[in-house]
């Protein structure tokens, strides 16, 4: 007698996508502890400048989204900075996405375009770094874009919130070496992607340009500076 029960349906743990997803997790976790350890520095220095609520510290680190412009709008805020001045500064140091999108976007032609513009929110400096690992060697899925924005997402709101909340204990993060948290992560980034000699001549370019622009324009302007000459460096040399 024929059995009539329905064939077990694949779990969803075991889905290409789920698959894709959890390996981005994985692979963007050494980042995300770092992004955890600047996210606490953030959320403790928008409790002791006492100009931001903990909704509009959370609100910003939900929407903005963006370490280095979040930092510089506390500094701007401190300074009492215009509103245009805070605008043009997070605009101006976030332009560097620009560069990473020409980039990336090769490999992620296949996609959507619904499907790019609410993954481009996850693009950050660590999950760009993590996407363009994976981009050498296979076609990288939205399940994967994805999940390595995910990975830096999460840590970077849960971090905020307990920053905030303890901010009064921290005091100055200083004291603890969280404010070196955020350069110590991007070093990490510069290292792991320096794999050739155009890699190290770009990067030196890059050093050389944003420590003169900072004179000259400040932080803003030396971290675009700095961007734009490691893009043409690398163009350049191909």
């Amino acid at each position: 007698m024929r059995s009539t029960t329905a064939p077990a349906s694949p779990r969803f743990s075991d889905t290409p996508a789920t698959k894709g997803f959890r390996r981005a997790l994985a692979d963007t976790f050494p980042l995300s502890l770092s992004v955890f350890a600047y996210g606490t520095a953030y959320g403790a220095l928008a409790h002791s400048a006492d100009h931001l609520t903990f909704l509009q510290t959370i609100a910003m680190s939900a929407f903005v989204f963006a370490g280095a412009s979040q930092f510089t709008i506390l500094s701007l805020l401190h300074q009492g900075a215009a509103v245009w001045t805070i605008l043009f500064g997070a605009l101006l140091i976030n332009a560097r996405q620009i560069l990473y999108g020409l980039t990336l976007g090769h490999s992620l032609k296949h996609l959507r375009v619904r499907d790019i513009l609410w993954l481009a929110h996850g693009m950050t400096d660590e999950s760009y770094s993590v996407t363009m690992v994976e981009a050498t060697s296979t076609r990288v899925k939205a399940a994967y874009f994805a999940g390595a924005g995910t990975a830096i997402f999460g840590p970077w709101l849960l971090s905020s919130s307990l920053g905030f909340a303890i901010g009064g204990l921290i005091g100055d993060p200083a004291r603890f070496g969280l404010d070196y948290a955020y350069i110590g992560a991007f070093l990490g980034l510069l290292a792991s992607q320096v794999k050739s000699g155009r890699h190290v001549v770009a990067a030196i370019s890059a050093a050389a340009t944003s420590t003169a622009a900072y004179h000259f324009l400040g932080t803003s302007g030396a971290v675009f500076a700095g961007a734009i000459t490691a893009f043409c460096v690398g163009v350049y040399k191909r």
